[in-house]
């Protein structure tokens, strides 16, 4: 159990690092705060370890917005959402 919740984490964040990498010297947008948002735990998990960013320094106030309602969106996922309970 514990092996498979350790590979799915790490499969996630790589999944966070191919998809959503953030650099820190580039502007983004909206669309780019809807991708952040989704991957704001993953981000902000890789970015104790890591040099990585888990929202960009430089951006629009379209991707603040998009952000901020994703970052809440994705975290409220995590917390009440799931599989829920399995019957197997």
């Amino acid at each position: 159990m514990i092996i498979r919740i350790l590979i799915s984490f790490l499969m996630c964040c790589f999944l966070g690092w191919l998809l959503c990498d953030i650099s820190p010297n580039k502007e983004y947008t909206w669309y780019s705060g809807i991708w952040h948002g989704m991957f704001f735990l993953i981000n902000f998990v890789r970015s104790w370890f890591t040099d990585a960013l888990y929202k960009a320094e430089i951006y629009t106030t379209a991707y603040n917005v998009f952000y901020w309602i994703f970052s809440i969106l994705s975290v409220l996922g995590v917390l009440f959402g799931g599989a829920g309970r399995r019957r197997y």
